[in-house]
């Protein structure tokens, strides 16, 4: 994807939710919904999250502390007690979702080993990553 087309895709995502839908089609994975609320994950190579913009506000990013990324995550995302989303990572270790303006929890799942983050801030017309981290000895890492 050349910086000219990524530009216009900028320009579109932001401008209205249909541009958004229309977007869609350029990514390398399906966008998924959680009742209301769409989704889709990213996998690791460099190139297929260099050609995925992050169409949505929240990015949650798996990981063990030593950097090792991780893909096949459940979470479990709150707002004042209610459940607003529950999906999982299932293309890798990048999970981007659609969520309006609020604070929200993260509680994210890996092996039976939870973390959580609390009190996430999604602004409007702000984009947030957060990073979620198991230690390594904790996690089967297939070696």
């Amino acid at each position: 994807m050349n910086k000219r087309f990524r530009a216009l895709l900028a320009v579109l995502v932001l401008g209205a939710p249909a541009a958004v839908r229309a977007a869609d089609a350029v990514l390398p994975v399906p966008v998924q919904t959680y009742k209301s609320v769409r989704f889709y994950s990213i996998g690791v190579g460099i190139e297929e999250r260099r050609e995925a913009p992050q169409l949505f506000p929240l990015r949650v990013i798996f990981k063990t502390d030593r950097g090792n990324l991780l893909g096949d995550t459940d979470v479990t995302i709150t707002a004042k007690g209610t459940t607003v989303f529950r999906g999982s990572a299932q293309n890798g270790p990048w999970l981007v979702v659609d969520l309006a303006p609020g604070t929200y929890d993260i509680q994210a799942v890996q092996e039976g080993k939870a973390q959580v983050a609390k009190g996430v801030r999604l602004t409007a017309g702000k984009k947030r990553t957060v990073s979620m981290k198991w230690k390594t000895g904790d996690i089967d890492m297939g070696l």
